[in-house]
């Protein structure tokens, strides 16, 4: 062992002399004698310059495929400096210029070729070859068109809650692009899942311009990339429809039955929203002077509440039919003892109360003979939630005699709570 120590330190200083020489002549050859090699990189295209069109109003109409479209790039150089090219080429660069373009015209075709470039202080690259050397450019009109926005939703909505119309945070967006794109777009959807929706919650959604067809439109820009979209969880009621006639029909005739198609309709919202909402006025009709039918229409979306909607949708019209007869006619008065329950459920309890006035008509002989106290009705409870409301009542009368509409106060609770109650 210490002859071994002996023969490595004799002349350390000469050994490691020699090992310094070789490595450094081993560096030498090895950076003189490099082999040089040549690769193909890909690059894709970057449009330059684009605002020497766009201040004119035109742009680019196959924009999307140019910058879609890969350059195939051959470099020549020593293969270390290749490897480092592999390692990260984003200096290296695909163009096409667009400057040259100031006086080019809408619907002229372009020939340009395709710039390589290495960006930075790099050599010993030599850039051998390109393809493709030139590309083509459609020149076309910009234009702009606002779309509204509209919600698609990815699967099926929970079937145990009810949700609102959903609220956006943009209602409308501008598309822009070349003309024959734009052209394209028919509508502007945001997309969200069915499995994020819950309520008041709100979810970011993509807005895609979409065709005819619901396919996607390519190389038109959008005012707003995303939008916000949230959901209210509903209570649904039956609400009745309550309108007033207002003037006097003409000499020698009445006003006989007042009838509305559909004469109930089902709306959601919020609870608070709804307690309060007991039936749906329409405006007054007017029958002055009349001396035969008056009928109108009126859309519900114009008379609702703040925070109510139509849970069939809002595009629902009511058909107000009001009758005008000869003058043979006459009021009585109703009370709730005359009156039994239609529609009723079995887990709620109902109390009629108080009394009402309708107006009957038909032959003066039939009419004549019908006695107040001997009348009879129904109250329509259908839909009616917990709490006061008005209902409309049906009378049974002789066959040529009609009733216009009227409602009674009726008291609606829990069954369970009105057994407790009497017990």
């Amino acid at each position: 062992m210490k002859k071994f120590q002996e023969l490595l330190m004799k002349d350390l200083g000469w050994k490691l002399l020699s090992i310094g020489i070789a490595t450094i002549m081993w560096f030498m050859v090895i950076n003189i004698n490099q082999p040089v090699d040549t690769r193909t990189y890909t690059k894709f295209i970057t449009l330059k310059n684009m605002d020497v069109l766009t201040n004119r109003g035109l742009t680019v109409e196959n924009a999307t495929d140019l910058t879609a479209t890969k350059i195939s790039i051959r470099i020549k150089a020593q293969r270390t400096a290749l490897d480092r090219l592999n390692q990260t080429n984003d200096w290296l660069q695909a163009t096409v210029d667009l400057s040259g373009l100031a006086s080019v015209m809408e619907g002229d075709t372009v020939s340009l070729p395709v710039n390589v470039e290495m960006t930075g202080v790099y050599t010993g690259y030599t850039i051998v070859g390109k393809a493709p050397t030139t590309v083509t450019v459609h020149i076309e009109r910009m234009t702009s068109k606002e779309m509204p926005i509209y919600v698609a939703v990815n699967g099926e909505l929970p079937a145990d809650v009810l949700y609102s119309t959903p609220v956006l945070s943009a209602e409308s967006v501008l598309v822009r692009g070349p003309a024959s794109q734009v052209d394209q777009v028919s509508a502007v959807k945001a997309e969200i899942n069915a499995q994020d929706v819950g309520d008041n919650v709100q979810l970011g959604a993509k807005l895609i311009a979409c065709d005819a067809q619901g396919a996607s439109v390519k190389g038109v820009s959008l005012g707003i990339e995303e939008i916000t979209v949230t959901y209210h969880s509903m209570n649904i009621k039956a609400i009745p429809i309550k309108v007033n006639i207002s003037g006097v029909p003409g000499d020698g005739f009445v006003v006989g039955e007042t009838s509305c198609t559909p004469q109930t309709i089902e709306v959601m919202g919020a609870t608070e929203a709804l307690t309060d909402f007991m039936y749906l006025q329409l405006p007054d009709i007017d029958i002055s002077g009349r001396n035969a039918d008056v009928t109108r229409s009126f859309a519900v979306a114009d008379y609702l509440p703040q925070g109510v909607e139509v849970k069939n949708g809002n595009s629902l019209t009511i058909l107000v039919n009001v009758q005008i007869i000869s003058a043979n006619g006459h009021e009585v008065t109703v009370n709730a003892q005359q009156l039994t329950l239609a529609k009723a459920e079995s887990t709620k309890s109902y109390e009629i109360s108080g009394s009402t006035t309708v107006m009957i008509t038909g032959d003066e002989a039939v009419v004549n003979r019908i006695i107040e106290s001997d009348l009879t009705g129904t109250v329509d409870v259908s839909g009616l939630s917990v709490g006061q409301h008005k209902a409309l009542i049906a009378l049974d009368l002789p066959e040529g005699v009609t009733a216009g509409y009227a409602y009674i106060d009726v008291l609606v609770t829990e069954a369970i709570a009105a057994a407790e109650n009497e017990s």
